[in-house]
């Protein structure tokens, strides 16, 4: 079985993180309640990914903040997104561009 493990939310059980991984997304909430545009940052820690998956570490790159929902429909969980200018221009959502 070949999963791809996306990151580990802390102070969840192994379980909880298993069942998050092997569920799909279904939406992606971007102009919610807690959700932020895209901002530049500078990224210090090694365990960053990208929206295409690409881990990014010590380099310039636009974060933002916006609500999953996955399973059935009625589990949302906040998650941080990062992008290099470069996937940003290449996505074809044009809501990726909401930078203030």
């Amino acid at each position: 079985m070949n999963l791809k493990l996306g990151p580990v939310k802390l102070n969840r059980s192994i379980g909880w993180n298993i069942a998050r991984q092997t569920m799909k997304i279904t939406q992606v909430i971007e102009n919610g309640a807690g959700c932020y545009p895209w901002r530049e940052v500078f990224v210090w820690w090694p365990w960053a990914t990208t929206i295409t998956g690409k881990r990014i570490w010590w380099e310039r790159v636009f974060k933002r903040r916006v609500w999953v929902v996955w399973g059935s429909g009625f589990h949302m969980e906040p998650e941080v997104q990062y992008a290099t200018m470069f996937e940003l221009l290449a996505c074809q959502d044009q809501d990726y561009f909401n930078m203030k």
